[in-house]
């Protein structure tokens, strides 16, 4: 394709067309509202009562946002290359963002959760779209020249029309707003929002940014680019979306509560945080022991400000172990136990459903799906069944052992019942994992089958040859080649055990009085978000990373022994 565009001389001044420089000014005028913002940032008295540090730290990422701007000018205005690779960049996050303001200066994250209440009022005319979609089906069976095909297809998309329609203008009344379904009101509300001089102004930045944006793309030849060079930043420009959601949403939380680790904050006091160094790791992890006779208090024995946890026998006397928050200790005690189950009853039982379902019985891809629903399933709405089933007087689990226990009663003379599945503290954790498990072994099942239709046909045929039976088939070639397989739903397992926090805060009410339901990640959600120590949560945070850290690097350190996973 002819064109007209000729390259930048890379001399010190350049001769640039108008567009260029327009690109220029914007970046220029970008960098400097930037700088300003992040001026106005340093200048706020405290953000959420959070350590300077924190302010410090976020005027200087704008900060930085805003020199780079400039210095994307200044090189274009040079004619070199980068300054517009730079801009591209910067052009792109300037867009995203100042979008996402927009949106909130209009509402439109409000608006959604309306949107969602009117569709849910208006829910019947959802009919007309899957209708008005299986008619469209239909007459797209028909042959492509077919005249009752295409007036049977055009029905349906008529049908989709019109049911979107109605959704937008159909109003659901409402004794207190009878226009409370009319989700068309909401438009009225989006342009008054647009006429506003603020979402006027922000309109025009994103234009702005749009349109150097667009000039840019087009200059690749003007600045001297290579195809290599255009694969290469188109690349990290489709890999930006996820650079942003990383940075916004996982390295800066997880930055922030990494430094929150070592400050006392509160973001309910009006104090601000205050640095305190170690002090937070230390409670957590600060033990004492003391011996004494058997059954005598240890009362005096332990360090200052140390609860007694625990007793161990050691002959006539016992080994008294205190520790200054008994309760995270609990709760890792629980969470070990809650992943020590997890893995027993969850990877056997995957195990002989993946061997099962890869034998060639009628209807296994049915039963591949039915075993795997429980694993896309809502953990909410799954725990609601659970507590139906544990219920000790209408639920199945008791209904069907209370003929067990009335006959064990009159054999014996006994006067057992079944268990309190919920709140009776020796079998409340058993309970959760129970169901978590039933829950997470779909998807083990599902990477075992995997794994299971990766071993060579080959190897089992000509061990069946030679004799060998199927227990030995699977003891001597499949759970070798399976290494892999079970190294890696081990891990998963695992790793979703010592996260557990769904499971038990759903399954178990907060009425229980007792501890036995807490677990490691649990009890950082009743520090940080009841008690609203967040400083003393994120040490907590840290603190069960560094387990997950070590037990996962133990356990590859393990694996190196099966050859097959090295390999």
């Amino acid at each position: 394709m002819a064109t007209d565009v000729q390259r930048v001389s890379l001399s010190p001044t350049p001769n640039l067309p108008p567009p260029v420089w327009f690109v220029v000014g914007w970046q220029v005028l970008l960098g400097l509202g930037t700088l300003f913002i992040a001026l106005q940032v340093a200048q706020i008295e405290r953000i959420f009562n959070l350590p300077s540090f924190v302010q410090l730290f976020v005027g200087g990422v704008i900060a930085a946002f805003g020199v780079a701007s400039l210095a994307s000018a200044l090189l274009m205005a040079r004619g070199q290359s980068a300054g517009r690779v730079l801009a591209i960049g910067l052009d792109f996050i300037a867009a995203a963002l100042l979008l996402f303001y927009l949106f909130h200066l209009l509402g439109i994250f409000n608006g959604i959760d309306q949107l969602a209440t009117g569709l849910y009022r208006n829910a019947i005319a959802l009919w007309g779209i899957a209708i008005g979609y299986g008619v469209m089906m239909i007459g797209r069976r028909f042959d492509e020249d077919s005249r009752p095909g295409f007036i049977i297809e055009r029905i349906g998309i008529a049908l989709i029309l019109l049911s979107i329609i109605a959704i937008l203008l159909i109003p659901v009344w409402d004794v207190n707003n009878p226009l409370s379904g009319l989700l068309l009101t909401g438009f009225g509300s989006l342009i008054s929002g647009l006429l506003r001089l603020d979402s006027l102004a922000v309109v025009g930045l994103i234009a702005a940014a749009v349109a150097s944006l667009l000039i840019l793309l087009r200059l690749g030849l003007l600045f001297g680019e290579t195809v290599s060079d255009r694969d290469t930043w188109q690349g990290w420009l489709f890999l930006m979306p996820n650079f942003i959601n990383f940075a916004l949403f996982f390295a800066g939380p997880l930055l922030l509560s990494f430094y929150l680790s070592f400050t006392d904050y509160n973001p309910v006091q009006q104090s601000p945080a205050n640095f305190i160094g170690l002090d937070n790791y230390a409670q957590i992890l600060s033990l004492s022991f003391a011996t004494v006779v058997a059954g005598a208090s240890a009362s005096g024995l332990l360090a200052p400000q140390h609860l007694e946890m625990g007793r161990i026998a050691l002959g006539a006397n016992q080994l008294v172990i205190g520790g200054s928050d008994p309760l995270f200790w609990r709760a890792l005690g629980n969470t070990l136990y809650y992943c020590t189950m997890l893995l027993l009853l969850s990877i056997p039982t995957a195990l002989g459903l993946a061997m099962l379902l890869n034998s060639k019985i009628p209807g296994m891809k049915f039963f591949r799906a039915v075993f795997f629903i429980p694993s896309v399933a809502a953990v909410v709405g799954v725990a609601l069944i659970w507590q139906w089933l544990y219920d000790p007087s209408i639920g199945y689990i008791n209904y069907a052992l209370n003929p067990i226990y009335t006959t064990i009663n009159n054999l014996f003379s006994t006067d057992a019942s079944p268990p309190n599945w919920l709140t009776d503290d020796g079998i409340l954790m058993f309970s959760v994992v129970v169901m978590a498990a039933w829950q997470i072994i779909g998807f083990n099942t599902v990477i075992f089958l995997a794994g299971l239709q990766g071993v060579p046909r080959e190897l089992l045929e000509a061990s069946t040859v030679d004799g060998a039976g199927r227990w030995t088939r699977i003891r001597k070639i499949i759970l070798p080649l399976l290494g892999p397989t079970t190294f890696f739903v081990t891990i998963t397992t695992l790793i979703a055990g010592l996260q557990a926090f769904s499971e038990p805060y759903a399954l178990i009410q907060d009425t229980n009085p007792t501890n036995a339901k807490l677990t490691a990640v649990y009890y950082l959600y009743n520090q940080g978000f009841r008690s609203f120590s967040m400083g003393y949560a994120s040490a907590i945070a840290w603190a069960l990373f560094i387990v997950i850290f070590v037990i996962t690097i133990v356990q590859f350190r393990l694996s190196r022994s099966n050859q097959a996973y090295v390999d």
